[in-house]
């Protein structure tokens, strides 16, 4: 195999020598066009990028809230394709951005033959928005297999918040109140 940076298909005699030329008139050092480090790319770069390794929209980068989600779901994009059309994928891809969710097989909960369903236990600090949820509807239809059908999916909504709990004790004269913080 070549170090070339044509495609296979036009790696023939002609244009390796054609390709072979031009690298030495130029000096062109094909370790820097191999290798992209995506860290270092601009951010008007990374939407182009996310076209070139198929996961533009609701594929994955609808889900990006900042640019380290973004570089980061670029560099896992292989991994995610080759593991496209397992159940698991699609509930390590979510969690890549913070979402939670269970998928229960037809067997787990009795339903019908190749069917499941998806349960998303938090989607804390984004809220459910009719485009989130197209979004993770297309995200769902992307990834999962062909051999199984989406039954339904559940959506339990919870929020964190602080509670103050407080009781108050009184007698004829002292008065004590009490405060604590309880995480729920």
């Amino acid at each position: 195999m070549t170090n070339s940076l044509l495609p296979l298909v036009y790696q023939d005699k002609q244009n390796l020598a054609l390709e072979e030329c031009i690298k030495e008139e130029l000096n062109i050092d094909l370790k820097k066009l191999l290798i992209f480090p995506i860290e270092n790319a601009s951010d008007d770069l990374l939407p182009i990028l996310a076209k070139e390794c198929h996961v533009l929209g609701a594929e994955g980068w609808n889900f990006c809230r900042n640019k380290r989600e973004k570089q980061n779901l670029l560099l896992n994009s292989l991994n995610k394709h080759i593991m496209k059309g397992v159940l698991p994928t699609i509930l390590n891809i979510l969690q890549d951005f913070g979402i939670i969710a269970e998928i229960s097989e037809f067997w787990q909960y009795g339903g019908r033959p190749a069917h499941y369903i998806m349960k998303f236990v938090n989607i804390y600090d984004r809220g459910l928005t009719k485009e989130l949820e197209g979004d993770i509807k297309e995200l769902i239809k992307a990834y999962a297999p062909a051999s199984r059908i989406l039954d339904f999916i559940n959506y339990f909504l919870c929020s964190i918040c602080r509670l103050y709990i407080s009781s108050r004790f009184t007698t004829l004269e002292k008065c004590t109140i009490s405060t604590r913080e309880v995480v729920i």
